[in-house]
């Protein structure tokens, strides 16, 4: 399963068999992975190895990882479209530990302590004089407005 001669880094070999498992349904979304152990085990690789292959998956969107408990399938959320007008702009980036708690649902803060790690903000900037916003990247879709043609 893994090929050592391959030139590809090892964790990426395993974050893409454990990729290929989620999009074939056999870890479907809100399952419980196996144990970094068992994950070990099933790879023939160290430890380290799978916790790089979970990170990596869990930067991707595709995997939650809770402390103590392992990590499970990511489960697709519903999006609310954000209207975005002309002239404004939207930065994406990681939120602050502060934001995390802030725009945690109450189940993820009994879950996780905050929003679960890799879900990333739009900071919606409207211009001067004016408050921003910060959205959640996992609740919403922002629709940008098309300027009419000629324009």
């Amino acid at each position: 399963m893994i090929d050592y001669s391959s030139g590809v880094p090892v964790y990426r070999q395993v974050a893409a068999a454990i990729r290929d498992d989620i999009t074939a349904g056999r870890y479907r979304p809100g399952a419980w992975l196996p144990s970094e152990a068992q994950l070990s085990q099933m790879y023939e690789v160290g430890r380290d190895t799978v916790r790089e292959a979970l990170a990596h998956l869990r930067a991707e969107g595709r995997i939650t990882t809770v402390r103590k408990r392992g990590s499970m399938v990511a489960v697709e959320p519903t999006r609310e479209p954000y209207p975005v007008p002309a002239g404004v702009r939207v930065i994406t980036r990681m939120p602050t530990p502060d934001e995390r708690r802030e725009l945690a649902t109450s189940a993820e803060l009994r879950e996780f302590g905050g929003m679960p790690e890799g879900v990333p903000v739009f900071e919606v900037v409207p211009g001067p004089r004016k408050h921003r916003k910060v959205l959640r990247g996992d609740q919403v879709e922002l629709i940008t407005a098309e300027p009419p043609p000629g324009e």
